[in-house]
Protein backbone atom coordinates (compact mmCIF):
# COMPACT_ATOMS: atom_id res chain seq x y z
CA UNK A 1 0.00 0.00 0.00
CA UNK A 2 0.92 3.65 -0.84
CA UNK A 3 1.08 6.40 1.95
CA UNK A 4 -2.21 7.33 0.39
CA UNK A 5 -4.08 4.36 0.73
CA UNK A 6 -3.34 3.98 4.29
CA UNK A 7 -4.09 7.46 5.24
CA UNK A 8 -7.40 6.96 3.42
CA UNK A 9 -7.77 3.49 5.26
CA UNK A 10 -7.23 5.17 8.76
CA UNK A 11 -9.08 8.00 7.72
CA UNK A 12 -12.48 5.72 7.47
CA UNK A 13 -14.78 7.17 10.39
CA UNK A 14 -15.94 3.37 11.22
CA UNK A 15 -12.01 2.53 11.79
CA UNK A 16 -11.35 5.68 13.42
CA UNK A 17 -14.05 4.97 16.06
CA UNK A 18 -13.27 1.00 16.17
CA UNK A 19 -9.65 1.94 17.27
CA UNK A 20 -10.21 4.93 19.47
CA UNK A 21 -12.93 2.88 21.20
CA UNK A 22 -10.20 1.03 23.54
CA UNK A 23 -7.81 3.48 24.30
CA UNK A 24 -8.86 4.97 27.39
CA UNK A 25 -6.12 4.19 30.23
CA UNK A 26 -3.85 2.05 28.00
CA UNK A 27 -0.55 3.17 25.58
CA UNK A 28 -1.15 3.38 22.52
CA UNK A 29 2.20 3.11 21.00
CA UNK A 30 2.40 3.79 16.38
CA UNK A 31 4.80 1.95 14.49
CA UNK A 32 5.92 2.98 10.71
CA UNK A 33 6.60 0.60 8.05
CA UNK A 34 10.09 0.24 8.64
CA UNK A 35 9.25 -1.38 12.53
CA UNK A 36 10.42 1.79 14.10
CA UNK A 37 7.82 3.12 16.75
CA UNK A 38 6.99 6.66 16.94
CA UNK A 39 7.65 8.38 20.09
CA UNK A 40 6.84 6.62 23.48
CA UNK A 41 4.96 6.99 25.70
CA UNK A 42 1.93 8.04 23.86
CA UNK A 43 -1.70 8.25 23.74
CA UNK A 44 -4.55 8.74 21.45
CA UNK A 45 -7.82 10.47 22.85
CA UNK A 46 -9.24 12.01 19.77
CA UNK A 47 -10.62 11.10 16.35
CA UNK A 48 -7.46 13.46 14.64
CA UNK A 49 -4.86 11.93 16.69
CA UNK A 50 -4.86 8.72 14.45
CA UNK A 51 -4.73 10.69 11.00
CA UNK A 52 -2.10 13.06 12.56
CA UNK A 53 -0.36 10.18 13.34
CA UNK A 54 -0.52 8.64 9.66
CA UNK A 55 0.39 11.26 8.15
CA UNK A 56 3.63 11.26 9.89
CA UNK A 57 4.39 7.80 8.37
CA UNK A 58 3.03 5.71 11.31
CA UNK A 59 1.04 2.61 9.60
CA UNK A 60 -0.23 0.56 12.50
CA UNK A 61 -1.22 1.26 16.10
CA UNK A 62 -0.40 -1.03 18.89
CA UNK A 63 -2.28 -1.04 22.71
CA UNK A 64 -0.45 -2.18 25.83
CA UNK A 65 -1.78 -4.92 27.62
CA UNK A 66 -1.77 -3.13 30.75
CA UNK A 67 -4.34 -0.45 31.83
CA UNK A 68 -2.40 2.75 33.53
CA UNK A 69 -3.43 5.71 35.67
CA UNK A 70 -1.85 7.71 33.30
CA UNK A 71 -0.06 6.36 30.21
CA UNK A 72 1.90 9.60 29.77
CA UNK A 73 3.78 9.27 33.05
CA UNK A 74 4.80 5.93 32.53
CA UNK A 75 8.55 5.63 33.88
CA UNK A 76 10.40 2.30 34.72
CA UNK A 77 10.12 3.33 38.65
CA UNK A 78 6.68 3.92 38.19
CA UNK A 79 5.31 1.07 36.39
CA UNK A 80 3.82 -0.82 39.70
CA UNK A 81 2.28 2.26 40.91
CA UNK A 82 0.47 3.60 37.69
CA UNK A 83 -0.96 0.09 36.69
CA UNK A 84 -4.17 -0.68 37.31
CA UNK A 85 -4.89 -3.70 35.23
CA UNK A 86 -4.17 -6.34 32.46
CA UNK A 87 -5.53 -8.21 29.39
CA UNK A 88 -4.62 -11.48 28.99
CA UNK A 89 -4.48 -11.81 25.07
CA UNK A 90 -2.89 -15.17 23.62
CA UNK A 91 -0.86 -14.73 20.29
CA UNK A 92 -1.13 -17.41 18.22
CA UNK A 93 1.42 -17.78 15.16
CA UNK A 94 1.68 -20.47 12.64
CA UNK A 95 4.02 -21.83 10.36
CA UNK A 96 1.96 -23.81 8.82
CA UNK A 97 -1.03 -21.69 7.52
CA UNK A 98 -3.88 -20.04 9.06
CA UNK A 99 -6.12 -23.20 9.18
CA UNK A 100 -3.78 -24.67 11.72
CA UNK A 101 -3.71 -21.54 13.67
CA UNK A 102 -7.53 -21.85 13.64
CA UNK A 103 -7.01 -25.28 14.87
CA UNK A 104 -5.03 -24.01 18.18
CA UNK A 105 -7.65 -21.44 18.51
CA UNK A 106 -10.52 -23.26 18.15
CA UNK A 107 -9.24 -25.32 21.16
CA UNK A 108 -8.33 -22.73 23.65
CA UNK A 109 -11.95 -21.24 22.73
CA UNK A 110 -13.18 -25.15 23.76
CA UNK A 111 -11.23 -24.87 27.11
CA UNK A 112 -12.42 -21.08 28.09
CA UNK A 113 -15.89 -22.77 27.92
CA UNK A 114 -15.34 -25.26 29.47
CA UNK A 115 -14.26 -23.15 32.76
CA UNK A 116 -17.27 -21.48 32.05
CA UNK A 117 -16.03 -18.74 30.16
CA UNK A 118 -18.60 -17.93 27.18
CA UNK A 119 -16.58 -13.41 26.75
CA UNK A 120 -14.03 -13.59 25.47
CA UNK A 121 -12.47 -12.20 21.71
CA UNK A 122 -11.01 -13.08 18.52
CA UNK A 123 -9.25 -11.28 15.94
CA UNK A 124 -6.82 -11.91 12.96
CA UNK A 125 -4.01 -10.66 13.87
CA UNK A 126 -3.33 -9.40 10.06
CA UNK A 127 -0.62 -11.84 9.19
CA UNK A 128 -0.60 -15.97 10.11
CA UNK A 129 -2.57 -16.14 13.37
CA UNK A 130 -4.75 -15.04 15.91
CA UNK A 131 -5.56 -13.59 19.09
CA UNK A 132 -7.89 -14.65 21.56
CA UNK A 133 -8.73 -12.03 24.28
CA UNK A 134 -9.72 -12.29 28.44
CA UNK A 135 -10.04 -8.53 29.43
CA UNK A 136 -9.25 -6.84 32.69
CA UNK A 137 -12.93 -7.22 33.81
CA UNK A 138 -13.15 -11.04 33.25
CA UNK A 139 -11.15 -11.21 35.94
CA UNK A 140 -11.40 -11.17 39.54
CA UNK A 141 -9.31 -7.84 40.64
CA UNK A 142 -7.85 -9.46 44.02
CA UNK A 143 -6.38 -13.06 44.30
CA UNK A 144 -5.47 -14.36 47.84
CA UNK A 145 -6.46 -11.10 49.29
CA UNK A 146 -3.75 -9.10 47.38
CA UNK A 147 -4.42 -6.85 44.28
CA UNK A 148 -4.10 -8.90 40.71
CA UNK A 149 -2.46 -6.20 39.30
CA UNK A 150 0.39 -6.72 41.10
CA UNK A 151 0.45 -10.03 40.19
CA UNK A 152 1.62 -8.74 36.79
CA UNK A 153 3.86 -10.39 34.59
CA UNK A 154 3.82 -13.15 36.59
CA UNK A 155 0.00 -14.01 36.13
CA UNK A 156 -0.33 -13.69 32.30
CA UNK A 157 2.36 -16.05 32.20
CA UNK A 158 1.06 -18.49 34.32
CA UNK A 159 -2.39 -18.34 32.41
CA UNK A 160 0.03 -18.67 29.26
CA UNK A 161 1.57 -21.59 30.48
CA UNK A 162 -1.58 -23.49 31.90
CA UNK A 163 -3.35 -22.97 28.37
CA UNK A 164 -0.45 -24.47 26.57
CA UNK A 165 -0.30 -27.35 28.82
CA UNK A 166 -3.98 -28.02 28.17
CA UNK A 167 -3.89 -27.94 24.58
CA UNK A 168 -0.44 -29.70 24.04
CA UNK A 169 -1.49 -33.20 23.37
CA UNK A 170 -4.88 -32.59 21.70
CA UNK A 171 -2.67 -30.23 19.26
CA UNK A 172 -0.12 -32.21 18.41
CA UNK A 173 -2.36 -35.51 17.22
CA UNK A 174 -4.63 -33.03 15.12
CA UNK A 175 -1.56 -31.64 13.41
CA UNK A 176 0.31 -35.50 12.88
CA UNK A 177 -3.62 -36.11 11.86
CA UNK A 178 -3.40 -33.53 9.17
CA UNK A 179 -0.18 -33.41 8.26
CA UNK A 180 1.90 -36.51 8.89
CA UNK A 181 5.20 -36.45 11.13
CA UNK A 182 7.22 -36.53 8.65
CA UNK A 183 5.83 -33.32 6.80
CA UNK A 184 6.31 -31.75 9.97
CA UNK A 185 9.97 -33.17 10.78
CA UNK A 186 10.69 -31.76 7.19
CA UNK A 187 9.31 -28.03 7.78
CA UNK A 188 12.55 -28.01 10.74
CA UNK A 189 16.04 -26.86 10.17
CA UNK A 190 16.94 -30.10 11.60
CA UNK A 191 15.20 -33.02 13.61
CA UNK A 192 14.45 -32.47 17.24
CA UNK A 193 14.49 -34.60 19.94
CA UNK A 194 10.80 -35.00 20.57
CA UNK A 195 7.72 -33.39 18.31
CA UNK A 196 6.27 -30.16 20.10
CA UNK A 197 3.35 -28.70 18.86
CA UNK A 198 4.32 -25.32 19.31
CA UNK A 199 7.69 -25.45 17.06
CA UNK A 200 4.57 -25.10 14.61
CA UNK A 201 1.99 -23.55 15.74
CA UNK A 202 3.27 -21.00 18.47
CA UNK A 203 0.94 -20.31 21.95
CA UNK A 204 1.45 -17.34 23.44
CA UNK A 205 4.82 -17.72 25.16
CA UNK A 206 7.76 -15.66 26.86
CA UNK A 207 5.05 -12.86 28.08
CA UNK A 208 7.25 -9.70 28.30
CA UNK A 209 7.33 -7.33 31.15
CA UNK A 210 5.96 -4.88 28.52
CA UNK A 211 3.69 -6.42 26.63
CA UNK A 212 2.10 -4.65 23.20
CA UNK A 213 -0.31 -6.00 20.22
CA UNK A 214 -1.60 -4.72 17.58
CA UNK A 215 -5.09 -2.91 17.85
CA UNK A 216 -8.25 -4.33 16.28
CA UNK A 217 -8.42 -3.12 12.64
CA UNK A 218 -4.76 -1.79 12.56
CA UNK A 219 -3.02 -2.65 9.55
CA UNK A 220 -0.01 -5.56 9.24
CA UNK A 221 2.78 -4.05 7.79
CA UNK A 222 4.53 -7.45 6.35
CA UNK A 223 0.91 -8.19 4.46
CA UNK A 224 -0.80 -4.51 4.37
CA UNK A 225 -4.15 -7.05 5.59
CA UNK A 226 -6.10 -5.72 8.72
CA UNK A 227 -6.21 -7.18 12.76
CA UNK A 228 -9.46 -8.12 12.16
CA UNK A 229 -12.06 -8.70 15.17
CA UNK A 230 -14.16 -11.91 13.97
CA UNK A 231 -16.66 -14.63 15.39
CA UNK A 232 -15.89 -17.66 16.59
CA UNK A 233 -17.93 -19.24 13.78
CA UNK A 234 -15.36 -17.93 11.24
CA UNK A 235 -12.39 -19.64 12.56
CA UNK A 236 -12.97 -22.90 10.58
CA UNK A 237 -12.81 -21.73 7.28
CA UNK A 238 -11.28 -18.41 7.58
CA UNK A 239 -10.41 -15.96 4.71
CA UNK A 240 -7.74 -13.43 4.84
CA UNK A 241 -9.78 -11.91 2.07
CA UNK A 242 -11.90 -10.16 4.52
CA UNK A 243 -9.28 -8.52 6.15
CA UNK A 244 -8.44 -6.95 3.06
CA UNK A 245 -8.12 -3.11 3.87
CA UNK A 246 -11.18 -1.85 1.10
CA UNK A 247 -13.19 -5.19 2.53
CA UNK A 248 -13.05 -4.44 6.38
CA UNK A 249 -16.04 -4.22 7.88
CA UNK A 250 -16.19 -3.00 11.58
CA UNK A 251 -18.76 -4.56 14.28
CA UNK A 252 -17.42 -7.18 15.63
CA UNK A 253 -16.20 -6.68 19.35
CA UNK A 254 -12.91 -7.87 20.46
CA UNK A 255 -12.79 -6.55 23.87
CA UNK A 256 -15.91 -9.09 25.42
CA UNK A 257 -15.97 -9.62 29.30
CA UNK A 258 -18.68 -10.57 32.02
CA UNK A 259 -17.46 -9.39 35.11
CA UNK A 260 -15.03 -12.23 37.13
CA UNK A 261 -16.24 -15.26 34.56
CA UNK A 262 -12.60 -15.93 34.44
CA UNK A 263 -12.04 -16.47 37.82
CA UNK A 264 -12.18 -20.26 38.12
CA UNK A 265 -9.15 -20.32 35.18
CA UNK A 266 -6.95 -17.79 36.59
CA UNK A 267 -7.64 -20.28 40.11
CA UNK A 268 -6.55 -23.30 38.72
CA UNK A 269 -3.86 -21.76 36.75
CA UNK A 270 -1.90 -20.56 40.00
CA UNK A 271 -2.40 -24.23 41.15
CA UNK A 272 -1.11 -25.55 38.70
CA UNK A 273 2.04 -23.39 38.34
CA UNK A 274 2.24 -23.72 42.22
CA UNK A 275 2.48 -27.81 42.08
CA UNK A 276 5.06 -27.14 38.97
CA UNK A 277 7.15 -25.44 41.40
CA UNK A 278 6.87 -27.93 44.32
CA UNK A 279 7.67 -30.62 42.12
CA UNK A 280 10.87 -29.03 40.51
CA UNK A 281 14.11 -30.91 41.64
CA UNK A 282 15.83 -28.99 44.66
CA UNK A 283 19.04 -27.93 42.40
CA UNK A 284 16.43 -25.93 40.12
CA UNK A 285 14.75 -24.23 42.91
CA UNK A 286 17.93 -22.70 44.02
CA UNK A 287 18.06 -20.97 40.99
CA UNK A 288 17.62 -17.20 41.03
CA UNK A 289 14.29 -15.71 39.85
CA UNK A 290 15.47 -12.43 38.53
CA UNK A 291 12.28 -10.29 37.81
CA UNK A 292 13.63 -7.01 37.17
CA UNK A 293 15.79 -5.61 34.85
CA UNK A 294 19.36 -7.34 34.68
CA UNK A 295 22.18 -4.41 34.16
CA UNK A 296 25.11 -4.63 32.21
CA UNK A 297 27.23 -5.12 35.29
CA UNK A 298 26.03 -9.04 35.32
CA UNK A 299 26.89 -9.47 31.62
CA UNK A 300 29.14 -12.28 29.85
CA UNK A 301 31.97 -11.36 28.76
CA UNK A 302 31.12 -12.31 25.11
CA UNK A 303 27.75 -9.84 25.14
CA UNK A 304 30.49 -6.76 26.39
CA UNK A 305 32.34 -7.38 23.50
CA UNK A 306 29.10 -7.17 20.93
CA UNK A 307 28.29 -3.79 22.72
CA UNK A 308 31.38 -2.57 22.12
CA UNK A 309 31.50 -3.39 18.49
CA UNK A 310 32.55 -5.61 15.98
CA UNK A 311 34.46 -5.86 13.10
CA UNK A 312 33.02 -9.36 11.90
CA UNK A 313 29.88 -11.50 12.54
CA UNK A 314 27.41 -8.32 12.90
CA UNK A 315 24.16 -9.76 11.87
CA UNK A 316 24.75 -12.73 14.02
CA UNK A 317 25.72 -10.71 16.76
CA UNK A 318 22.16 -8.66 16.19
CA UNK A 319 20.33 -12.15 16.69
CA UNK A 320 22.91 -12.82 20.05
CA UNK A 321 22.21 -9.75 22.15
CA UNK A 322 18.44 -9.07 21.09
CA UNK A 323 17.22 -12.38 22.64
CA UNK A 324 19.59 -11.93 25.62
CA UNK A 325 18.64 -8.93 26.58
CA UNK A 326 14.83 -10.23 26.07
CA UNK A 327 16.00 -12.92 28.33
CA UNK A 328 17.29 -9.91 31.00
CA UNK A 329 14.05 -8.57 30.89
CA UNK A 330 14.86 -5.35 28.72
CA UNK A 331 12.10 -3.51 27.30
CA UNK A 332 11.64 -3.56 23.75
CA UNK A 333 12.53 -0.13 23.21
CA UNK A 334 15.59 -0.62 25.21
CA UNK A 335 16.65 -3.16 23.42
CA UNK A 336 15.87 -1.05 20.08
CA UNK A 337 18.25 1.60 21.37
CA UNK A 338 20.85 -0.64 22.88
CA UNK A 339 21.26 -2.93 19.30
CA UNK A 340 21.53 0.81 17.38
CA UNK A 341 24.00 1.79 19.82
CA UNK A 342 26.51 -1.18 19.36
CA UNK A 343 25.86 -1.00 15.68
CA UNK A 344 27.51 2.41 15.65
CA UNK A 345 30.33 1.04 17.43
CA UNK A 346 31.09 -1.78 15.07
CA UNK A 347 34.14 -1.31 12.61
CA UNK A 348 31.50 -0.92 9.84
CA UNK A 349 27.95 0.04 10.62
CA UNK A 350 25.81 -2.76 9.63
CA UNK A 351 22.61 -0.57 7.09
CA UNK A 352 19.83 0.70 9.09
CA UNK A 353 17.21 -1.23 7.07
CA UNK A 354 18.96 -4.79 8.15
CA UNK A 355 19.50 -3.77 11.68
CA UNK A 356 15.78 -3.13 11.93
CA UNK A 357 14.55 -6.08 10.14
CA UNK A 358 16.31 -7.91 12.00
CA UNK A 359 15.23 -6.73 14.96
CA UNK A 360 11.64 -6.88 14.41
CA UNK A 361 12.20 -10.84 13.21
CA UNK A 362 13.15 -11.48 16.55
CA UNK A 363 10.54 -9.61 18.06
CA UNK A 364 7.95 -12.05 16.18
CA UNK A 365 10.40 -15.02 16.73
CA UNK A 366 11.89 -15.03 20.14
CA UNK A 367 14.50 -17.27 20.89
CA UNK A 368 17.55 -17.90 23.25
CA UNK A 369 20.63 -16.97 21.93
CA UNK A 370 22.82 -20.10 20.69
CA UNK A 371 24.70 -22.49 22.98
CA UNK A 372 28.43 -20.98 24.17
CA UNK A 373 29.98 -24.20 22.40
CA UNK A 374 27.99 -22.81 19.09
CA UNK A 375 31.13 -22.42 17.03
CA UNK A 376 29.66 -19.87 14.55
CA UNK A 377 28.53 -17.27 17.21
CA UNK A 378 31.13 -17.01 19.67
CA UNK A 379 34.74 -18.60 18.55
CA UNK A 380 34.08 -17.67 15.10
CA UNK A 381 34.33 -14.48 15.45
CA UNK A 382 36.66 -13.63 17.86
CA UNK A 383 34.31 -13.11 21.10
CA UNK A 384 34.82 -16.27 23.52
CA UNK A 385 36.58 -15.44 26.26
CA UNK A 386 35.90 -17.17 29.50
CA UNK A 387 36.87 -15.50 32.77
CA UNK A 388 36.48 -17.18 35.98
CA UNK A 389 32.19 -16.97 36.46
CA UNK A 390 31.98 -18.96 33.04
CA UNK A 391 34.52 -21.55 34.04
CA UNK A 392 33.40 -21.70 37.67
CA UNK A 393 32.53 -25.12 38.62
CA UNK A 394 30.65 -26.00 36.14
CA UNK A 395 30.88 -24.09 32.59
CA UNK A 396 27.89 -22.00 31.66
CA UNK A 397 26.35 -23.77 28.63
CA UNK A 398 24.59 -20.78 27.62
CA UNK A 399 25.30 -16.90 27.81
CA UNK A 400 21.70 -16.14 29.73
CA UNK A 401 22.45 -18.28 32.59
CA UNK A 402 26.21 -16.28 33.70
CA UNK A 403 24.51 -13.42 34.91
CA UNK A 404 22.45 -15.59 37.44
CA UNK A 405 25.52 -17.36 38.45
CA UNK A 406 27.19 -13.64 38.61
CA UNK A 407 23.99 -12.06 41.00
CA UNK A 408 24.12 -15.38 43.39
CA UNK A 409 28.50 -14.78 43.81
CA UNK A 410 27.36 -11.38 44.55
CA UNK A 411 25.12 -11.87 47.10
CA UNK A 412 26.68 -14.98 48.64
CA UNK A 413 30.22 -12.58 48.93
CA UNK A 414 28.60 -9.09 49.39
CA UNK A 415 30.69 -6.81 51.36
CA UNK A 416 33.95 -8.79 50.76
CA UNK A 417 35.37 -7.84 47.52
CA UNK A 418 38.90 -5.77 46.51
CA UNK A 419 38.07 -2.25 45.79
CA UNK A 420 41.33 -2.58 43.36
CA UNK A 421 40.89 -5.88 41.03
CA UNK A 422 37.24 -6.68 42.41
CA UNK A 423 38.17 -10.11 43.21
CA UNK A 424 35.38 -11.32 45.62
CA UNK A 425 36.42 -13.36 48.95
CA UNK A 426 34.23 -15.43 52.02
CA UNK A 427 35.34 -13.02 54.39
CA UNK A 428 37.55 -10.60 55.57
CA UNK A 429 40.47 -12.26 56.64
CA UNK A 430 40.82 -13.55 53.07
CA UNK A 431 40.34 -10.04 51.65
CA UNK A 432 42.94 -8.07 53.65
CA UNK A 433 45.68 -11.17 53.25
CA UNK A 434 45.03 -10.98 49.57
CA UNK A 435 45.56 -7.21 49.53
CA UNK A 436 48.61 -7.95 51.60
CA UNK A 437 50.10 -10.33 49.48
CA UNK A 438 48.54 -8.69 46.08
CA UNK A 439 48.58 -5.14 46.08
CA UNK A 440 50.99 -4.42 49.39
CA UNK A 441 48.47 -2.94 51.20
Amino acid sequence: MNRQQILEYYSRDDIISAIIKNTKEREVAGAFADGSYDQRPNIIQFPNDIVQMVRKGVTSFHYSVEHWSNPMQLARERYEELRTGFDFVIDIDSKLGIEEAGIAAEMICSLLRNYGIKNYGIKFSGRRGFHICLPWGSFPKEIDYKPLAKLYPKAPRILAGFIREKISESLMKELIKRKGAKQLIDILEEPPESLDPFYFVEVEKDWGSRHMFRAPYSLNEKTWLASLPINESQLKNFSTELARPEKVKTGAEFFKSKENEAETLLIEALDWNALQEKELPKKEKKRINWEKRVPEEFFPPCMKLILAGLPDGRKRSIFTITNFLRMMNWSWPEIEEKVMECNKKNTQELPRNIVLGQLRWNQSNQMNPANCDTELFYKGIGICKPDETCKGRKMIKNPINYPFRKMRVKKRYRGFSCGICNKEFKNMRSLNAHKSRTHGQ
